[in-house]
């Protein structure tokens, strides 16, 4: 469980630090985030793990377009309202909570 845990923060503790620092370069980001997710889903990769992945991959940003195009909120160097590596981080960050509640809930059982 313990090892588990630490892939699942690492992964967690990757995403922001990436970006935190390659917010600037849109594309480098996009395919560090790329990576992140092709690892992720080498790793779980139920129907379920990737249902998670897609719905959030695609739901995620449709409704950061809806927000940034009424005026919400707006992001620096977007490619159309938002940057193009957001589907992957909000598949990223879905599918590392559905990991990281299964992982404590079954610490926990």
């Amino acid at each position: 469980m313990k090892s588990m845990l630490a892939i699942e923060i690492g992964i967690y503790a990757l995403s922001v630090a990436l970006a935190a620092f390659l917010w600037r370069s849109p594309a480098i980001l996009a395919l560090c985030y790329l990576s992140i997710s092709l690892f992720m889903l080498y790793r779980w990769h139920t129907k379920g793990d990737l249902i998670f992945y897609f719905a959030a991959f695609v739901l995620g940003p449709i409704g950061e377009l809806v927000a940034t195009y009424h005026g919400a909120w707006q992001y620096a160097k977007p490619g159309y309202l938002i940057p193009i590596w957001l589907p992957f981080l909000w598949g990223i960050a879905l599918l590392f909570m559905k990991k990281f509640c299964e992982t404590l809930i079954k610490n926990d059982g």
